[in-house]
């Protein structure tokens, strides 16, 4: 009966150290997963950005545009109303 609770115990701390191993890969497997996740993750936030970033240029231009093509048009118009402006934030300013 001692061959065979030697055996048991054996087999038990065999099954352990498989355990053991398995959790380790277990774990190596989920850090690789979430790395991967969140260098997607980035990859996909830097899109969005670079995409709001686009828009950003070119509603710039858009508004850019309409102020110069304003200020050709009507020069004393806008001369009138950047200087009404600034009295605003002169004023805001005390």
């Amino acid at each position: 009966m001692d061959e065979t609770l030697k055996t048991d115990v054996d087999a038990l701390k065999a099954d352990l150290k498989q355990i053991r191993a398995d959790l380790k890969g277990l774990s190596k497997t989920i850090s690789q997963m979430t790395v991967a996740e969140a260098s997607e993750s980035f990859k996909n936030l830097k899109q969005a950005g670079e995409k709001a970033e686009a828009r950003l240029r070119q509603t710039t231009g858009e508004v850019r545009s309409t102020l110069e093509q304003h200020v050709q048009e009507k020069p004393l118009g806008s001369l009138l109303i950047a200087f009404a402006v600034g009295l605003l934030l002169g004023k805001a300013g005390r």
